[in-house]
This record gives structure tokens, C-alpha cells and sequence, in this order.
């Protein structure tokens, strides 16, 4: 059954007032007033001339805070990030008491350095991602996960070789993940268990008491990554904050980004949260402070801070998910009431004639042929006017 909200019908001049969404092509020396103009505009235009609702990015736009951040910084890129202001910020974000020690550090710098830190940062989660499927399986090994899922595991893995295995267990008719055979499907050589919660390309969510009995359920000696990139747009009130396992089991690793709710993915930030342990084998395998730039550290720090932006961007996905469940209904097709930043829709027909029929009136999505769903599409949500444009275009066939 689809969310019960109602579709506000707002502008996308709504929208747009004050949150920093798009550029405006101003050529200003000062980067403080720049941002100001970006953020005081009335109608700040989108860059792109197409719909883009196949990627499942922010719809509003950036994080204001965020914005304001990088202009406040960029006079300062000649110097290299080495102080770990974002892992600081993303421990007190999540409540997580670390010990910190002054020192010298890299060409003489005073340098905070942070004692059994709990978290690692990268380029977008993928990064972080990748490092556990190398810092696991680099002398080979055994990886389970749903089919479809988000596979950035078992394809990172994949390049190590033929020592890596992969289990893709189908997710039931329903298509939630099937965990009793996952389960069943673990071997001796098992290393890694990769959950994407909410799943994607499906929005659908593991309840807190399901995912925390699976867990406890599994050899400690298996890392088990559960990637909650879509959580910002979770309605279910009973699912609480999943780094929990993270702090409090030794081989649960959970991985975020700031690509979706905080809508900075352009500054590619991602992290995970993790035993003091995992995170140390992690780190081997990431390229450590000089794979985030100075940009990227100013935008999340900041943007964590933005509840304002993060809220209205929860919003906006809420309500256009419900817009879109209700209109796709209407036509006959089947929508899976999922808690994503998109709809994965059983349209009925082929995927592929529906993508390029869109392509055609500059609405991009995604055909369930990628994930060998040949009558599905996934709809990234849109601002109003993008979800109303997607509703009547598939209305005309």
C-alpha cells in the first residue's frame, strides 16, 4: 500500500526559492557574494535542459549551508585537507565519543589525530564500499547478497579475480530480501554480506528487530555491510538508526553519502561507521586524506548541520513518492510502496520501449532490464512539475 500524503501540487519556482538548487552563470570575483546570489535568487534555473529521474539524485538541490561553506573556502586551495575536521563532524553527528590527541603531523602541521576512530570517509560511498570488498577478499573468499541489489561489493570484488565467489540470492516474489536463504547460502570461506536498506532498485526496508536478528545470527568473523543510502527517506517509524549495530557489534559496517538527502553528490562524500577494527582494515584500502578535497570536506561538514535542507528534501521525495505511487495506479501498473528517493514500477510492458519513448520528450529514467526486470522502470522522484511531466507522457503512451 502506497504513503497516504497527499501531493502538495507546488511549483518547481517553489521549490527552488532559497535552496540553492542549480547555477545562475554569474561571473563575480567574490565567492561569498556568488553563493549569496545562488541562495537569494527567486527562480533559480536547473542545468540540465533534460528531466533527470534516473538517477535518484536530490531533487531540491544542494544543501544552502553547503554552498556557502565551499565559497567561504576556496581561497585556500593551495593547501592540502589534512585535518580530519569531516570524521570529527560525523562522530558528534551521530553521538559517538571519540579521543582525540594533538601532534605533528605531515610537513610539520599541528594535527588533530583521532584515537580508535569508528568511521571512515571516501569518495561517495562507493568508496568506502570498495575498500571493504579488497580489505576482505583481497586473499579471496565468498560474498552473499540479494539479486537485485546495489552491487558495488561484489563488482569491486570481482576485479580481484577468480579467487572471489558471489552468492546473489533472489529476493522473494514480493521482492524483499530473502534472509533465511541467505542465510542457508553461507559457506566456510564466507567473508562479506551485502545489504542495501533501503534496497535498491526496490525502496523496500528491513525492519530494525528483522536486520538485528539476522546479524546477530551470523558468524561474527563475516563482515556484514549494510549500505543505507536512501535512510533520509524512510517513513517507517519503527526503523531505528541502524549505526547502532555498527557500535555495537564488531562486523557490522554501515555505509552512508551525502549524494542523496544532503544533495552535494557532485562533491562525491561518502562514509562508513564501524568497529575501531574494521575500520583500520578499511583504511589500507581508501587513498586516506588526499582523497577528499577541501570542497567535499567544507560542503558535508556543513551540509550535516543543514536539518532545514535535509527536511525539505524529505519532504519533497515523500510527497512526490506518493504523487507517483497514486498516478501509476490509476494507469493499471503496479508501483512497490518502497521508502527510496524513487518508484520501481511493473509498467506491464518492456522497459526499453518505455526508456526511449521518455528519451524522446527528455525524461531520463532507469529500465528494469538492468536488473533483468524487463517490464519494470525506476523513477527517480522530480520536483512536482517533473513527477506531473513523467505521469503524462506515460499517460500518452
Amino acid at each position: 500500500m502506497m504513503l497516504n500524503n497527499t501531493h502538495s501540487g507546488l511549483s518547481r519556482r517553489h521549490f527552488l526559492q532559497g535552496i540553492g538548487a542549480g547555477a545562475m552563470g554569474i561571473t563575480i570575483s567574490d565567492p561569498l557574494a556568488a553563493a549569496a546570489r545562488l541562495l537569494s535568487s527567486q527562480d533559480m534555473p536547473t542545468p540540465n535542459p533534460e528531466r533527470r529521474m534516473g538517477g535518484n539524485e536530490n531533487p531540491i538541490g544542494p544543501s544552502p549551508k553547503a554552498i556557502e561553506a565551499v565559497a567561504a573556502q576556496l581561497s585556500g586551495l593551495n593547501w592540502y585537507p589534512y585535518q580530519p575536521d569531516l570524521e570529527m563532524a560525523i562522530h558528534r553527528f551521530h553521538g559517538i565519543d571519540v579521543q582525540t590527541s594533538e601532534g605533528i603531523g605531515w610537513a610539520g602541521l599541528n594535527t588533530t589525530f583521532i584515537q580508535d576512530s569508528r568511521v571512515v570517509t571516501g569518495v561517495g560511498s562507493t568508496e568506502v564500499l570498495r575498500a571493504a570488498a579488497w580489505a576482505y577478499l583481497m586473499e579471496g573468499g565468498h560474498i552473499i547478497q540479494g539479486r537485485p541489489s546495489y552491487n558495488e561489493i561484489s563488482d569491486s570484488a570481482r576485479k580481484l579475480g577468480n579467487r572471489v565467489s558471489v552468492s546473489a540470492v533472489e529476493l522473494k516474489p514480493d521482492l524483499a530480501y530473502d534472509l533465511e536463504a541467505m542465510h542457508h547460502a553461507i559457506r566456510p570461506d564466507t567473508r562479506i554480506i551485502s545489504l542495501c536498506n533501503p534496497n535498491n532498485p526496490t525502496g523496500l526496508l528491513l525492519g530494525h528487530e528483522e536486520l538485528g536478528a539476522f546479524i546477530d545470527a551470523i558468524d561474527p568473523r563475516i563482515l556484514i555491510v549494510i549500505d543505507e543510502a536512501y535512510i533520509h527517506f524512510v517513513e517507517d517509524t519503527s526503523y531505528k538508526d541502524a549505526t547502532l549495530f555498527a557500535r555495537t557489534r564488531p562486523n557490522v559496517l554501515i555505509t552512508r553519502t551525502f549524494s542523496k538527502g544532503y544533495g552535494i553528490a557532485g562533491l562525491r562524500v561518502g562514509y562508513g561507521i564501524a568497529h575501531p577494527e574494521v575500520i583500520k582494515k578499511l583504511r589500507g584500502y581508501t587513498l586516506g586524506p588526499l582523497g577528499m578535497h577541501s570542497n567535499s570536506i567544507a560542503g558535508a561538514v556543513a551540509a550535516l548541520d543543514d536539518h532545514d535542507h535535509l527536511e525539505r528534501s524529505r519532504r519533497a521525495v515523500v510527497e512526490g513518492r506518493t504523487y507517483l505511487g497514486r498516478a501509476l495506479l490509476k494507469m493499471q501498473m503496479e508501483p512497490v510502496s518502497g521508502q527510496g528517493n524513487f518508484v520501481l514500477v511493473d509498467t506491464g510492458r518492456d522497459s526499453m520501449e518505455i526508456f526511449n519513448q521518455l528519451l524522446k520528450r527528455n525524461i531520463l529514467i532507469t529500465p528494469g532490464a538492468r536488473w533483468n526486470m524487463p517490464a519494470y522502470i525506476r523513477i527517480s522522484i522530480g520536483l512536482p512539475d517533473d513527477n506531473e511531466a513523467i505521469v503524462a507522457a506515460l499517460q500518452e503512451g
